[in-house]
Formats: C-alpha cells, sequence, structure tokens
C-alpha cells in the first residue's frame, strides 16, 4: 500500500534521528570512520531516505513545495559553506544573523546563515519555558544604562512664614554585565557530506538546546552562581507556603507583601516544579466549598506560573547542580529582570583540531546579560525587591 505525505514524512525523521544518533556516537567514540555495518546502514537510511523524499515532493501542493524548497537550500547553504571552508574557499568565521531571509541563498556573497537567534529562545518545553513578562533583547550594542531614583520626598506642614527644608533626591544607575557565552558542536565530515543528512537541523538543534537549558538553569536555579545569575539565585526563603487548606490565601498573602511595595498583582508569575503544581491541582480554593482549585484553567490563584524542575536545584562542592533537600515556590515580577544578547553570534568552524578524527568543529560565540532592575529601587541595597522564594510545607497531620 502506497504511503502517504504524512506517513513518509515520519519515517524521513526517524531517519535523520537515527543517523544523528550515528553520527554523535562516532564523534564521542573519536572515530575517524563508521564500522563496514555502519557504513552500510547509513548508505540504506540515505538511499530510503531519497526514495522518501521523491515521492514526498511529488504529493506536495506549490505553497508545501516553496516553503520544503526554502528549507533544502538552508539546508544546502550550511552544508556547502562547511565544505567550503575545509577546502580553504570560505572564511572560518561568520555571523548569525536574527531572523530575515538569506535572499541570496549565497553563504560566500551574504556573510551570514540564516539562523535565526529567535528560534534559540526558550518556549513551552518542561522546565525550560520563561514567563510571559520577561522580555528578551537580542543584538544590544554599546554600554547600555538604567537610571534609578533612590529616594523619595515628602510635603512638610509649615507656619506660613517658615522656610521649607532643602530635600535631596539621590539618584543611582544598573548597568548590565555581558558575559562570553558558547559552546562547540562537532560534526562528522560523512554528515557533512551525505546529502540526505539534515545538517542544518542539526546544528540549530544542538544551539537550541544548549541555549535553552543554559537560560532556565541561569534564571531559575536557587545556586549561588558566578557570573551571569537570575534573580532566585542565592536568595534566602522569605517564609513558607503549606500546599493545604491555607494554601490559596497563602500565596495571596505573599503576592500582596509585593502591592505593599508598589508592585502589581496583575504582573505577578509563580515558579514551582511539576509536583507543586499536581499538588496544587488538588487542593481546594476554600476547604469544603465548591470553588475550584488552586491551580486551574493553566493559573495559580489566578496568577501566571511556570513549572521548572530547575528552581529547586543548587550547586554541590564539585560545582555541579544538583536538586536541593526542599522544595520552593518563586514569586516574582519578571519584567523587572533584564535579559540581553549582546553583539554579534558568530560562528567559527573548525577543521584541523578534530581533523585526525574526521570532524569539523562549529562553535558559537557570544554574549549575555541577565540584570535584576529592583535591586536598587524602594531604598534597596543590591537586594531583589521583585522577587522571593518560599519553602513548601506539608500540613501538619492532626491527632486523632
Amino acid at each position: 500500500m502506497k504511503k502517504t505525505k504524512e506517513e513518509l514524512q515520519v519515517r524521513n525523521r526517524e531517519i535523520q534521528d537515527r543517523m544523528s544518533v550515528m553520527n554523535d556516537k562516532v564523534v564521542s567514540e573519536k572515530r575517524e570512520a563508521f564500522t563496514p555495518e555502519e557504513q552500510a546502514e547509513w548508505n540504506a537510511l540515505s538511499r530510503e531516505y531519497d526514495l522518501n523524499m521523491r515521492e514526498i515532493t511529488s504529493q506536495m501542493t506549490e505553497a508545501e513545495l516553496a516553503k520544503h524548497r526554502e528549507v533544502v537550500s538552508k539546508g544546502e547553504i550550511l552544508r556547502e559553506y562547511l565544505k567550503g571552508v575545509r577546502n580553504g574557499k570560505a572564511d572560518r568565521e561568520i555571523l548569525l544573523y536574527p531572523s530575515g531571509g538569506n535572499t541570496t541563498a549565497n553563504i560566500t556573497a551574504s556573510g551570514a546563515i540564516n539562523l535565526s537567534i529567535h528560534e534559540m529562545i526558550p518556549t513551552l518545553h518542561e522546565g525550560l519555558g520563561l514567563p510571559r513578562d520577561l522580555r528578551i533583547v537580542t543584538g544590544v550594542t554599546g554600554d547600555e544604562i538604567w537610571p534609578v531614583s533612590l529616594n523619595d520626598v515628602e510635603m512638610e506642614e509649615v507656619d506660613e512664614a517658615a522656610s521649607l527644608n532643602d530635600q535631596v533626591l539621590d539618584f543611582g544607575k544598573i548597568s548590565p554585565k555581558a558575559r562570553r557565552c558558547g559552546l562547540t558542536v562537532p560534526i562528522s565530515n560523512m554528515a557533512i557530506d551525505n546529502a540526505a543528512f539534515d545538517i542544518m537541523g542539526f546544528v540549530q538543534q544542538k544551539f537550541t538546546l544548549a541555549q535553552r537549558i543554559y537560560l532556565a538553569k541561569k534564571i531559575y536555579s536557587l545556586a549561588k552562581w558566578t557570573g551571569n545569575k537570575g534573580p532566585f539565585s542565592g536568595l534566602t526563603k522569605a517564609g513558607d507556603i503549606e500546599i493545604g487548606t491555607d494554601a490559596y490565601k497563602s500565596i495571596l498573602t505573599e503576592v500582596a507583601k509585593f502591592s505593599d511595595k508598589g508592585f502589581f498583582e496583575g504582573n505577578v508569575c509563580l515558579v514551582m516544579d511539576r509536583e507543586t503544581e499536581a499538588a496544587l491541582k488538588a487542593t481546594p480554593l476554600i476547604s469544603g466549598a465548591a470553588g475550584g482549585f488552586v491551580v486551574q484553567d493553566g493559573k495559580c490563584a489566578g496568577y501566571d506560573y511556570v513549572v521548572t524542575h530547575y528552581l529547586n536545584t543548587t550547586l554541590d562542592s564539585n560545582n555541579k547542580l544538583v536538586p536541593t533537600a526542599k522544595k520552593y515556590i518563586g514569586i516574582g515580577y519578571f519584567e523587572w529582570f533584564a535579559l540581553q544578547q549582546h553583539g554579534d553570534v558568530r560562528m567559527i568552524t573548525d577543521i584541523y583540531t578534530g581533523a585526525k578524527n574526521g570532524v569539523t568543529k562549529v562553535t558559537l560565540n557570544t554574549a549575555w546579560s541577565m540584570t535584576d532592575l529592583s535591586t536598587k529601587i524602594n531604598g534597596a541595597n543590591d537586594t531583589t525587591q521583585a522577587f522571593a522564594i518560599y519553602e513548601v510545607i506539608e500540613p501538619e497531620a492532626t491527632q486523632g
């Protein structure tokens, strides 16, 4: 029976996944080539992929065909660029620009590969999603400064002819500190040379996942990071939230404390792990009443929330990220947290250090900064005002 286009596409994704695993295995074992059995499997997968692609394109509409050609073109551009570097016909360093088509479809003429920075930003992945109000700025250049008013003035009530006292308005500034970030992806030369291998998808997947994990760990973890760090890094708990009959009231009370400092409740976002979310989904808003549950309809106590296991992590003595002994809920106003990617994103191709293993290394270099803009408001002395962490506690057992 003839397979449908969708079935063939699923099979081709399976083929690409298998080829990716084979490529990773060769690289990790520092081998120069496949074994005869692996090479035979690779060749068979490549032939099957090509046959499937011909059948898929024959079933495509004009619009689907145009989109397919664009994707294939990008893969061919990257493949030809990597081959060009190996042959000494292309620059080893290029810029990766934000989204926008490579109208020339020529890597040498454009000087860029159309790897979209925006596609590297976390979306709906467990533990990697970012709050709705967190604004991410890419391509920042120059030195940025956020001016801060450190204090207020007060009205005075005096006699008609008395002099008013001079009051001083103090100002400060906050500047982001960009820190270099990067990663290296080794690609076997066999994968570069084989047209059936989705080299564009392979490289972009590696870049994307690494960047998502980096941002999630830094932004959510309680670890006392050096360098870039998120708003919960190193915080001492501000209190406890009991997952029981008073959970709804406890959350509302803690959010209200932020309102006393001038923050708007509508912009708050809670952070928790999956187990805490599950417990709150089973916790009634009001005991004995049919008012719903603390977590329902994508809200926690009526507020936005994100789920991540990285919140309950810290650094051990070997500087490795490990789970904490306790669980926490974070409360924050993420519009007060500036996440910025600075300058150009550069991709450097290294054909030498992995040459003996038949590998070409692709390295991504850029810079990120993470800045809590609330650390100087309300008279604070470099202490966050917009974020707090709370320990999750179980209700005490009642005596029978």
